[in-house]
């Protein structure tokens, strides 16, 4: 291949087509309504089966191959045998000699042993270290894991003074924009007002490493550039029936919990429109440059009666929580989305000792599922909703426990609601070109295993022979002469 073409994905994680379509109904002159009237549009699906995880289904996409090849299944697994198998677009394209840059992909951490083909390089939020390049980002991904830690199910209104200052000083010259903080700064006030506002730190962290992301693509401009954000899928996955309360016949939603939340998803998807009116303002003035904006799969509404979620128990003592099991030895917690936990134990011992443990347990009568990842590696679920008086109880095998000895504990879920919409195979694959002002919408859907060749195909690389063909459609109008 002799044709290159620089591209921008901008990983808007789980969003579907029907809630960008929605939101460019609803706001005819935003980025959006733009991308579907000039851009080219994909229905994508992916090809996992099974239960669907973002730590799933996204290396699908990034490595062309779906989960059935890749085994990579749980946040924190080590997955550089994989990596050597089926390795992730960015690096094929940076052994192929294509300068990249990256911001918070899934299952970029540890950074490269060698990171000179990379501009920037900012690992993702369940990275176990604040690693970084260049170096003043380290300060932004040490915040950035600060705050995942003390925002699970619930968001934290806690404002770690000491990380922030710190935060501030090394990364507002490394590219945070004045406008941003007067947007963190009007948040922090809107809580005082209203308690339930706080998740919008979830969106406000996003916004901070969109700064940073921007000003690293336009001082370096990489040929191929990755930015992932989740926060829109959070917002989908607690506030869906505040907007689409249409699809819900079981689930009772109140009318004043609606109100409280009704303008969250829109509010979430706004934040991201002006990334994306940034992005292809960006490729307006650098036609060379193509703007994609995909995730690796959606979501839909789920209508179940246990969806109203008051409280959930989950852990907060892993020490105790050993403990009580009876399992002996070092186990290291690795970051992921409460209420599912992954640890990483010094032996294949310890983690077969705790995955015959955790099949013991039973939290208000239901049992604990756990899995094991590798052999050192195990996976496990807790997030028993709605349990109180006789209902909230913990044994192990025949003993009863009290749920602080064991390190758990009952939280009170502060919007009332678990996953109101969940992972659906059924995606999207927008396309921004700014030499075209052609916008169609493609006829027949395409598996997200295809998105990784056909953006190797844009920067001249051969793909390799296990994935599947480019998007031609795409290729035959986009490249130009190298």
């Amino acid at each position: 291949m002799t044709s290159r073409r620089a591209f921008i994905l901008f990983e808007l994680n789980e969003v579907p087509f029907r809630v960008v379509r929605h939101f460019a109904e609803r706001r005819p002159q935003s980025t959006f309504a733009r991308m579907l009237e000039k851009g080219r549009v994909w229905d994508t699906v992916t090809p996992d089966e099974g239960h669907l995880s973002p730590w799933i289904t996204w290396p699908t996409l990034h490595r062309g191959v779906s989960s059935s090849e890749h085994h990579i299944v749980a946040l924190g697994q080590d997955v550089g045998e994989t990596d050597g198998r089926f390795p992730p677009i960015w690096k094929l394209l940076a052994d192929a000699g294509r300068r990249v840059g990256l911001f918070g992909s899934l299952h970029s951490y540890p950074p490269p042993a060698d990171l000179e083909p990379y501009d920037f390089y900012v690992p993702d939020t369940f990275a176990a270290g604040p690693e970084a390049k260049p170096a003043e980002l380290s300060a932004f991904q040490s915040f950035n894991l600060h705050m995942v830690d003390r925002s699970g199910v619930n968001a934290s209104s806690e404002l770690p003074v000491r990380k922030a200052i710190d935060f501030l000083a090394r990364t507002v010259p490394a590219g945070i924009r004045a406008s941003t903080l007067g947007k963190v700064a009007r948040q922090l006030v809107s809580e005082r007002v209203r308690r339930e506002r706080t998740g919008r730190r979830r969106t406000v962290q996003s916004l901070l490493a969109f700064d940073l992301f921007a000003s690293q693509l336009r001082t370096k401009k990489p040929a191929a550039a990755f930015f992932f954000t989740n926060h829109v899928a959070s917002s989908m996955h607690r506030y869906w029936p505040a907007t689409f309360a249409g699809d819900y016949q079981v689930t009772k939603w109140s009318s004043d919990w609606v109100r409280r939340f009704a303008g969250e998803l829109d509010y979430a998807m706004g934040e991201a429109d002006q990334m994306l009116g940034e992005l292809m303002r960006f490729a307006d003035r650098n036609p060379e440059y193509l703007v994609l904006v995909s995730g690796s799969m959606g979501q839909a509404a789920v209508d179940e009666e246990d969806r109203h979620v008051r409280s959930q128990v989950l852990l907060r003592d892993l020490t105790r929580f050993l403990a009580e099991l009876g399992v002996s030895g070092t186990a290291e917690r690795r970051r992921t989305m409460e209420p599912t936990y992954t640890l990483a134990f010094g032996s294949e011992e310890n983690a077969d000792a705790f995955l015959a443990a955790i099949r013991r347990v039973k939290i208000g009568g239901a049992p604990v599922v756990g899995r094991q990842v590798d052999s050192r590696t195990v996976e496990f679920s807790l997030g028993h909703a709605n349990l109180s008086g006789e209902q909230l109880t913990l044994t192990i095998g025949n003993r009863s426990v009290e749920l602080a000895d064991a390190g758990l504990a009952n939280i009170t879920i502060d919007d009332e609601v678990g996953s109101a919409a969940y992972h659906v195979p059924e995606g999207m694959l927008l396309v921004y070109d700014p030499r075209s002002d052609r916008g169609e919408h493609m006829a027949e859907p395409v598996s997200t295993t295809r998105i990784a060749p056909t953006l190797l195909a844009l920067q001249g690389v051969e793909p390799p022979p296990y994935m599947e063909k480019p998007l031609a459609e795409l290729l035959e109008a986009e490249l130009e002469p190298a």
